[in-house]
């Protein structure tokens, strides 16, 4: 290694994890691949590669594409030493985001205590009952 170069897994590894926090800022935003990739200026394969971390986001581009994803710079990198001590990749992304991204955008409309009321039934259905940070049965 030159200069105090990583090594070759740790350049994968934060390829890797820049381009799942990519992919995790655009689904929280609501924005498509295409949409992403017209605000990046770069093809749609193009900004796929970069999440999928096949290819490396040049650094040059971050600082433009934190803004137009409304991030902070260190975004990208929250959690990315913790990441490679401890093991595989666990996605903070539900399974289904794009529905639940449907399902926050309707909850601005429900006054507070409907919104109490879909939050004690999810925990219904999700089977975790438990009381809410305030301190009530859910």
């Amino acid at each position: 290694m030159q200069g105090g170069a990583t090594g070759p897994g740790q350049a994968a590894g934060a390829d890797l994890h820049v381009g799942r926090k990519l992919r995790e800022a655009r689904i929280q935003r609501g924005l498509s691949l295409a949409e992403l990739a017209a605000g990046l200026g770069v093809s749609t394969p193009q900004a796929r590669k970069y999440e999928a971390g096949r290819n490396a986001m040049p650094a040059t581009r971050l600082p433009a594409l934190a803004a137009t994803l409304g991030v902070d710079l260190a975004f990208f990198f929250e959690g990315l030493h913790t990441e490679q001590r401890a093991g595989p990749y666990r996605p903070m992304l539900p399974t289904r985001p794009r529905m639940l991204l449907d399902l926050v955008r309707a909850t601005d409309a429900l006054p507070e205590a409907g919104l109490a009321a879909l939050l004690a039934a999810a925990r219904a259905f999700a089977g975790q009952g438990g009381t809410d940070q305030g301190g009530t049965a859910a």
